[in-house]
């Protein structure tokens, strides 16, 4: 017992001060309290629900989530059991999020320094305030994390179970975040010669398995609702959105006034008519409307880097504490100056590291693909807080972490050499 405790005191220290911190901010904004569910978060417990009691997919959250989240319904948990297990199964990623981000630092950090950029993670509002809600971002963060944990070892052993392991996550995060599904093709591209190579190999299993559970998601969706596809959001979310605004730009409509009449038109409709109605009306507006389609996506972006979490701004002051909105306010705008830092500084290193190692990759060149990809298709989307950019803040930090050791690092760790 002694030994463990030796041997992993940091990570300790980290799950401990982890636990800690949330337990204050719990209390702080009266978080579990609130009982505020989101529509998204309603559509992931429904999600669940169709799998578990009817075994058929959702039109709009692929089984990933379901599989995941509704493990209560299979042993007789009703809606609010699926709710609570939500917020176990995040703190825990929050927390291996946490040690993934150590892991990683300890390499070319000493365990001290490590240790700080690792608690940095947990100074991210918004990533701490979403564990509360049954929502995407924090699974999503730590199979990422840990996929890139993977290349990182293939990387360094030449191990190709390493690699198996890594693409297997990426690709079964398409069944969590459908929008992972282009980076999951980039990746297996980029790694063809190898998966050539190796196709044989025991290590291929798990690497199968992904491609099996996403075809078999897709053939269900098919048969259901009529398209091969992993689900109807990216239309929905593109027309609702972007589309919206491009169109607002061009005919002087207000974002929500705009939407709330795209919104009830696409909604009254099936659903493979609604992809057909939102690919039709990008390749419109492609054509006819490019200059506002491009303003859109850049005043997309531009939003979802400057404004606050959302699952703090929504908290109410149940309890009448008479710190509570001093608090939140604070929390409010420390939330907003951390989108903005890390969303800014994310993009600078990762141009950085992506053109220094792009000749010879490396996992710095696939991280600062990662980064810049995430940036680049959260201009289909807005007006959600910080949710589309906190899934590559840990990445931020490591690339700090890295520049810092490049900088000041004079000598080389044990672990190095």
């Amino acid at each position: 017992m002694r030994s463990f405790l030796s041997n992993y005191r940091y990570q300790i220290i980290i799950v401990f001060i982890g636990l800690i911190w949330i337990t204050l901010l719990n209390a702080l904004l009266q978080i579990k309290d609130q009982h505020i569910i989101y529509p998204d978060s309603e559509s992931y417990r429904q999600a669940a629900d169709f799998f578990y009691h009817n075994f058929k997919a959702h039109y709009y959250r692929p089984i990933g989530m379901a599989v995941i989240f509704g493990l209560p319904y299979l042993f007789g948990g009703d809606d609010a059991a699926v709710f609570q297990f939500s917020f176990i199964i995040n703190i825990l990623s929050w927390l291996g999020a946490a040690l993934i981000i150590f892991s990683f630092l300890k390499k070319y950090l000493s365990p001290n320094k490590a240790l700080l950029f690792a608690l940095l993670f947990y100074s991210v509002l918004g990533s701490v305030f979403i564990t509360f809600h049954l929502l995407t971002e924090s699974i999503f963060t730590f199979l990422i994390l840990l996929s890139f944990y993977f290349f990182d070892k293939y990387y360094t052993t030449k191990s190709f179970k390493y690699l198996s392991l890594a693409l297997s996550l990426i690709i079964f995060s398409i069944l969590i975040k459908p929008g992972a599904k282009f980076l999951a093709i980039v990746l297996v591209l980029f790694f063809s010669r190898e998966l050539i190579k190796n196709y044989y190999r025991r290590g291929s299993i798990l690497l199968y398995l992904s491609f099996a559970l996403v075809i078999f998601h897709c053939v269900k969706m098919k048969q259901e609702y009529g398209n091969f596809t992993v689900s109807y959001i990216d239309g929905v979310t593109y027309y609702n959105y972007l589309g919206n605004t491009a169109m607002g730009l061009k005919t002087g409509d207000a974002f929500e006034e705009g939407k709330q009449k795209r919104s009830d038109y696409i909604f009254s409709l099936s659903y493979p008519e609604q992809k057909e109605v939102a690919s039709k009306d990008m390749m419109d507006q492609v054509k006819n409307n490019t200059v506002n389609l491009f303003k859109g996506y850049l005043l997309d972006i531009v939003e979802n880097t400057k404004t606050p979490d959302d699952c703090i701004n929504i908290c109410r002051n149940i309890a009448g504490t008479s710190y509570f909105e001093g608090i939140k306010k604070a929390m409010i705008i420390v939330s907003k100056y951390q989108n903005r830092f890390f969303t800014v500084i994310g993009f600078i290193l990762a141009l950085y590291y992506f053109f220094k190692s792009y000749k010879k990759p490396d996992i710095y060149t696939l991280i600062s693909f990662y980064i810049l990809y995430t940036i680049a298709i959260s201009g289909i989307s807005s007006h959600q807080g910080d949710r589309f950019h906190i899934v590559f803040f840990p990445f931020v930090i490591i690339l700090i972490g890295k520049l810092y050791a490049e900088k000041y690092q004079k000598n080389i760790l044990p672990d190095q050499q």
